[in-house]
């Protein structure tokens, strides 16, 4: 038996680069709505975030490269450009300011969802 072609394995490459990618992306997201309701959660986000985009810059790169020749391929029936599109726009979002920075109460599973967040990203930078 032999083991995974070089096209499997590059397959599987592109879905953790892509993956990456969509981590970065949730990360960011999280953070923006986590900040306005935890004290200090920019703070720990960024220095955990820079560090963790730093150590897989290179797959977050492909992973977006991927992206971008998924959403610019409109004729794939594999493809689900729903989800691609809001990708997409959360990009867009992410790249202005946010519109609502003032302080706001989270629950207790939006609490656990951001304290979560920052863990993975932890986790991520230790292994």
């Amino acid at each position: 038996m032999s083991g995974p072609s070089a096209a499997q394995r590059r397959d599987k490459a592109q879905e953790y680069a892509f993956l990456a990618f969509l981590q970065s992306i949730a990360a960011q997201r999280t953070a923006r709505l986590c900040e306005r309701g935890v004290p200090g959660y920019r703070q720990r986000f960024d220095s955990l975030y820079i560090r963790w985009s730093d150590k897989y810059r290179d797959m977050i790169a492909r992973g977006e490269r991927v992206f971008r020749e998924a959403i610019s391929t409109k004729n794939r029936p594999d493809t689900d450009y729903a989800k691609l599109e809001q990708v997409e726009k959360a990009i867009a979002e992410l790249a202005q300011s946010p519109r609502d920075t003032s302080p706001i109460t989270l629950d207790d599973r939006m609490r656990a969802a951001c304290e979560e967040s920052l863990v993975e990203l932890e986790a991520s930078l230790n292994s």
